[in-house]
């Protein structure tokens, strides 16, 4: 009787070990990996843009002169960015990546600058959004959104401040004013998942913020998503579109 007991109590004892390392240990699914952008090699620019001429070239012609863009794209760990270089101009639209961090200079020429003294959490790269319509990225796999760090170029951010780009053609924010970003998630068939919008300056409701830190975005609602596409909207927008530089910087990508 004792000897029957001892593998009952025994085999109880294995089930329970068993359930608990069950209930214990974390799947490879709930491990969390950090897109840095730190992998992206900038070479002496200090940011990459596209003018490398590695993607893929077309051409157009626009009031008479030929335009040649290249459609190219970098990569930071699973995750693809794509970007346009436009060859006849010298400008650039979707994402590019910086380690940029001059808070001071106005204007255009000072682009490729997060108004911040490092990427987030004091590294050296990040990416930088331009979209004149979108911007978009894509993971190679499907993954559990979690969150991403976001904060204002220094060339967005002296717009909304004082209204000042170095041109004369934005206004300075006051009550009632906003800019935001739009982060849209898409699935593995290409349907869209879900939205988040983050104000980089509000002016409503007796508010005067204006993002100047690195600030966390939680993605989660967008769900297991493919790839991402960002825009932006701004209040001061004139006949020609928006008026506020549309640009804004990202940081550490979260996903599952």
């Amino acid at each position: 009787m004792d000897m029957k007991k001892n593998r009952l109590f025994a085999g109880a004892l294995f089930i329970a070990l068993c359930c608990l390392g069950f209930t214990g240990c974390k799947s490879d699914d709930d491990t969390e990996t950090v897109i840095t952008f730190e992998d992206v090699n900038l070479g002496t620019t200090g940011f990459w843009n596209g003018n490398d001429l590695t993607g893929s070239p077309s051409s157009y012609v626009l009031w008479g002169q030929t335009v040649t863009e290249y459609a190219g794209s970098f990569k930071s760990g699973i995750l693809t960015c794509n970007n346009v270089y436009n060859a006849t101009y010298g400008s650039w639209s979707g994402i590019a990546c910086s380690s940029h961090t001059n808070m001071d200079s106005i204007g255009y020429r000072n682009q490729y600058s997060v108004y911040a003294s490092s990427g987030a959490s004091g590294s050296s790269n990040f990416a930088l959004l331009c979209p004149f319509d979108s911007s978009t990225c894509s993971f190679s796999k499907a993954v559990d959104i979690q969150s991403l760090m976001i904060n204002n170029s220094t060339y967005a951010y002296w717009a909304l401040k004082d209204g000042k780009d170095g041109y004369g053609a934005t206004t300075k924010f006051k009550t009632g004013d906003y800019f935001y970003i739009t982060i849209t998630g898409f699935d593995e068939n290409g349907l869209k998942t879900d939205s988040v919008n983050y104000y980089l300056a509000d002016f409503r409701d007796g508010k005067s913020y204006i993002c100047q830190n690195w600030t966390n975005v939680s993605l989660t609602t967008l769900g297991k998503i493919k790839s991402m596409s960002f825009k932006m909207k701004s209040t001061d927008t004139g006949d020609n579109g928006m008026n506020t530089p549309s640009y804004a910087c990202i940081d550490n990508i979260v996903y599952k």
